[in-house]
């Protein structure tokens, strides 16, 4: 499937409502994969690979560290919290450096756009595969054990806006690291 152009990709999410998916919880997200996620998409392959390690100052993520902790974010919230329980370990993929002062670092490899691509998509799909769900599902409560032991609870719909939510934020960090380094931004 050839990607939409931004027109393309507005053309289509303008068309869409709650009403296009009664009873499924993709009526409460119904523009998060034809939206949202193609721009930001759009953004990490607008981003030249010799400014994966762009920051605009110390102590911040790099461009680089911003499209993996989308990805180790959404890999925690569904895959390990929701689909795997307390079995499965939620990694942090960006990891604060020994000196803080330093800033962050990566704990995996993601040397170029195909291997951010895959991480993003590859974590995506944990969370695609609830969008086909019944609506009922969303108050699901699901319960997170804590490093101190403490145990907090969510629902599913929480966990989800969650999700979204960071997504947004961070593509809006990487658009101003796009900005900021003088390339177009993919328009939105």
């Amino acid at each position: 499937m050839t990607p939409l152009s931004p027109t393309g990709i507005r053309t289509v999410s303008r068309k869409l409502s709650a009403a296009d998916y009664p009873g499924t919880i993709r009526a409460f997200y119904p523009f998060w994969d034809v939206q949202y996620r193609p721009y930001l998409l759009l953004a990490v392959e607008a981003l030249p690979r010799e400014y994966f390690d762009f920051k605009p100052r110390a102590g911040m993520f790099t461009a680089r560290q911003t499209v993996l902790h989308i990805a180790e974010a959404e890999r925690g919230w569904m895959h390990s919290l929701v689909e795997g329980g307390p079995d499965v370990a939620w990694e942090e993929w960006v990891v604060e450096e020994e000196n803080p002062a330093h800033g962050w670092k990566a704990a995996i490899e993601a040397p170029d756009h195909a291997a951010l691509l895959r991480l993003l998509e590859k974590w995506h799909r944990p969370t695609q595969a609830w969008f086909d769900r019944p609506a009922s599902e969303l108050a699901r409560v699901v319960t997170r054990r804590l490093a101190d032991g403490t145990e907090r609870q969510y629902t599913l719909h929480w966990i989800l806006d969650h999700v979204q939510e960071h997504e947004l934020h961070h593509r809006a960090q990487l658009n101003l690291y796009l900005r900021i380094l003088g390339i177009t931004l993919p328009s939105i």
